[in-house]
């Protein structure tokens, strides 16, 4: 494949992220494909391949409404494709955060506040899909936009009712 190739795998797998569309994941993601930041993502966002994926796109659309994925700086090395642009959004549902062992840790309750922040994609590109995925995200700026930093003490109140309730409910 051509660098330009490589970069346009690795952007379109990033651009799937907003649609959380199955099968155009299927046609980017290899069925081995890793995502190296799935450690406190949902269970389902832990596995291999296109349906882990989709499953990390589904947990970001639960929480981020009117999700967009710009990219605007494309690397390519060898098979390794560099991403750099912004994630922007409002958070309109529960951010949950999961544990290692797959149990809720906590959950920031909505805020309604938008955010842009940047992002950096490292995707490993063999045979036209993505076969794995790192990232380097401004976790500390979106946390500023979006109200979680400094919390209000009603925020934090809010925060403890919704993580109880999905720790209820996973």
């Amino acid at each position: 494949m051509s660098r330009d190739d490589l970069a346009r795998v690795a952007v379109g797998a990033i651009q799937l992220m907003p649609a959380a569309d199955l099968p155009a994941f299927a046609e980017l993601v290899a069925p081995d494909a890793v995502n190296h930041e799935a450690a406190v993502e949902p269970p389902a966002a832990r596995g291999r391949g296109p349906a882990a994926f989709h499953a990390t796109a589904l947990w970001m659309r639960s929480a981020f409404s009117g999700l967009a994925f710009t990219v605007t700086t494309t690397a390519v090395d060898g098979d390794l494709v560099v991403t750099h642009g912004t994630m922007s959004g409002r958070h309109s549902g529960d951010f949950v955060v999961w544990t290692p062992e797959g149990t809720v840790e906590r959950v920031f309750a909505p805020t309604g506040r938008s955010f842009s922040v940047h992002h950096a994609h490292f995707q490993r590109v063999r045979e036209g899909r993505v076969v794995e995925h790192w990232a380097v995200r401004d976790d500390q700026g979106m946390s500023l936009q979006l109200g979680w930093v400094p919390p209000s003490p009603l925020f934090l109140l809010r925060c403890a009712v919704a993580t109880r309730r999905a720790r209820r409910g996973s």
